[in-house]
């Protein structure tokens, strides 16, 4: 869509707010505040049940598969050959990268292959230095015309794919020893068509914001997309560590090149040709921005993609067709994931309401803009911040995540005020800018770290 006509569009919806506003102050106001109060109970309620179902142990398709060959415990019962693409561009540490994928994971040598994707001389003289020594394993494709986003590279890079499974690796990314095992069984003994690993962040502790970013995705991998994957609903995939049965990819058409978040808008489509999509008990470490700068661009480009396919998609998902495909439970899943960016950003028109109706209510102000405003339920909302919080610090903590303790307060100034700063930025760029990829610098700060797994529990703890 040109930017003339979203420009136009977006004046003439605040022209036609303001102007209702003007006309009826009063019966604006308490419009805005019940569809406030109804629209974060519904949020609340749903991650409520996200939160019951995602406390479970995630999917380990090994531990199943034993259970069903008792003879071969923890071992696919065959070995699909996968590929794996990293797309990168000034990235100093693709050696370890490399290196961590073919020579550090239990797979079978034959069986894996990587292919590097690349508009950057320089790390196609790192690539071929790989190629030359494990020729039959890694693959160069240096870009010269090409369109500057990651799904675009990466539809670039399948040509070269031999593999029966496509796998997204970062340019960071430290890939879990038997990862790419427990991939092969979701899929071969499993039936699965694609596999989302959890993300965890190796350089935790960098400062405040790796430390709350290790949390966030704590929350969000162990507990949100575990509960959704429990419940088999809309799972989104992370833009790393998905692997996708070739088959899949080709039938759903790749990547769209032009969206910012190209794993969401992938998973709606492989939900919508019915392909079986879940979260397994695997763990692939990446690099968490350090500066707030890094993360408003990372996470302004993910709101936006989101925005981007809640355009596309709504109208799809309204359908009634559509429902009875893929049934109700699927549209609500994918419409509340995709709406996040515009409940986020609702929360400085929340707070501020509240906090006036809370001074007015003291006496503290003289002013009566909200006298008989609020029902007594109007706090609903508010309390459902405990689902939000207990989800991330839960996470943390089956995650092995040593939190501080001033994080309760980080956490609180991370959810409600960086994030609608990203919202409101990634809206902005909706209206305003063309698609352009806003890259995100990695320095190659979780290289010193490794992991181990604990005896104690399932967690996996980082180590100097």
């Amino acid at each position: 869509m040109r930017i003339r006509y979203k420009v136009s569009l977006f004046l003439l919806f605040i022209t036609s707010l303001l102007f209702v506003i003007i006309l009826a102050p009063r019966q604006s106001l308490e419009t805005i505040v019940y569809t406030m109060i109804i629209l974060y109970t519904i949020w609340g309620i749903y991650h409520l049940i996200l939160l019951i179902h995602g406390l479970n142990r995630p999917f380990n398709p090994l531990a199943k598969t034993a259970q069903r060959y008792p003879s071969c415990p923890n071992y696919p019962s065959s070995y699909p050959k996968i590929s794996m693409i990293i797309p990168v561009r000034q990235e100093p540490i693709l050696s370890r990268t490399i290196e961590t994928c073919l020579l550090n994971t239990d797979y079978p040598m034959h069986k894996k292959e990587v292919i590097v994707v690349t508009e950057d001389d320089d790390m196609v003289r790192i690539a071929l230095y790989y190629q030359q020594r494990y020729p039959e394993n890694v693959k160069i494709l240096m870009r010269k015309n090409y369109f500057p986003t990651k799904p675009s590279a990466l539809n670039d890079a399948l040509a070269l794919c031999t593999g029966e499974i496509i796998g997204v690796v970062d340019a960071e990314d430290v890939v879990e020893v038997d990862l790419l095992k427990k991939v092969a069984s979701a899929i071969v003994d499993h039936g699965y068509d694609t596999v989302q690993v959890m993300l965890r962040i190796g350089n935790v502790e960098d400062g405040w914001i790796p430390r709350l970013f290790a949390i966030e995705y704590a929350g969000w991998f162990r507990i949100w997309l575990n509960g959704r994957s429990k419940l088999r609903v809309y799972t989104p995939l992370g833009g790393t560590g998905n692997y996708i049965t070739r088959e899949a990819l080709m039938e759903v058409g790749g990547w769209d090149p032009t969206n910012l978040a190209e794993d969401a808008e992938l998973a709606i489509r492989l939900m919508l040709s019915n392909k079986r999509i879940c979260l397994i008990d695997a763990r692939q470490w990446e690099e968490a921005p350090t500066t707030f700068k890094a993360w408003l661009k990372q996470r302004t480009r993910w709101y936006r993609g989101w925005l981007q396919s809640l355009w596309k998609y709504i109208p799809v998902m309204l359908k009634i067709s559509t429902v009875r495909r893929i049934g109700l439970a699927n549209v609500i899943a994918t419409i509340f994931m995709l709406i996040a960016p515009l409940i986020v950003m609702l929360n400085y028109v929340a707070y501020s309401f509240t906090i006036l109706w809370i001074l007015e209510g003291l006496n503290i102000l003289t002013s009566d803009i909200t006298t008989d405003l609020f029902p007594s339920l109007a706090l609903i909302p508010l309390l459902f911040n405990i689902i939000y919080y207990s989800t991330l610090f839960e996470g943390a903590l089956k995650e092995g995540i040593r939190c501080k303790g001033f994080d309760p307060l980080l956490a609180f100034v991370y959810m409600n005020i960086m994030m609608p700063i990203a919202a409101s930025r990634a809206v902005y760029q909706c209206i305003f800018k063309d698609v352009f990829w806003e890259k995100t610098k990695h320095e190659g700060r979780g290289v010193r770290w490794v992991y181990k797994e604990s005896k104690e529990n399932s967690a996996y703890n980082l180590v100097g």
